[in-house]
């Protein structure tokens, strides 16, 4: 994905559940699942589980360099498209490809 226009940030986003947005943040923190086949989850706007908004990568997705991924992220202003659903009363988007994630350097 190229940088592309924000639609979407920490204090709009659990106002478009449903909808496909470009989500704009920096991430306050970035955690990988203890378990091999676990996910990666990038939350906005406080520490799990008081987010405000988080982005979950599953392991088919992030690849083989999960300690990679996490260093790439933490602390970097990102883009990530992707439909906004909610989990638990929480707006989450899924993320289909890293291709739909950029990090703005």
């Amino acid at each position: 994905m190229q940088a592309q226009s924000c639609t979407a940030t920490v204090e709009t986003v659990a106002r478009q559940v449903g909808e496909t947005v470009v989500f704009c943040g920096t991430p306050s923190e970035v955690h990988a699942s203890k378990s091999p086949d676990g996910p990666v989850h990038v939350n906005f706007g406080g520490t799990w589980p008081d987010v405000a908004f988080s982005v979950v990568i599953f392991p088919d997705v992030a690849g083989n360099d999960v300690p990679g991924l996490v260093k790439r992220l933490a602390g970097k202003a990102v883009q990530v498209k992707g439909t906004v659903k909610d989990y638990k009363g929480k707006p989450e988007i899924v993320l289909k490809s890293l291709d739909d994630l950029v990090v703005q350097e």
